[in-house]
């Protein structure tokens, strides 16, 4: 089987559980666009995407931003077969 690069895509959403839900969800986003990762953000959850080892420590960074300043809980759907979203293979 052929190796190929590790692409994937990963759904996050952040629930703070200290009430403060935009202040933590713009900590986290904040955070994960000081690192340069491609991200899409909906009403309802981010999704992230990219090389794995690249994704990988964004995510770390973001969490580590957000759990410094917030009590929160940060659900993620990982995948590595899912399409990416229409923006990472230029259809927006």
């Amino acid at each position: 089987m052929e190796k190929t690069d590790p692409l994937i895509s990963i759904q996050v959403s952040v629930y703070a559980l200290d009430g403060k839900v935009r202040e933590a969800v713009y900590c986290y986003l904040d955070a994960l666009d000081a690192t340069g990762i491609e991200r899409e953000s909906g009403s309802m959850s981010t999704v992230v995407w990219g090389e794995a080892a690249q994704v990988w420590p964004a995510l770390q960074s973001a969490y580590e931003a957000v759990a410094a300043q917030h009590k929160v809980i940060v659900n993620t759907t990982m995948c590595n077969a899912a399409p990416l979203p229409a923006r990472a293979s230029g259809q927006r």
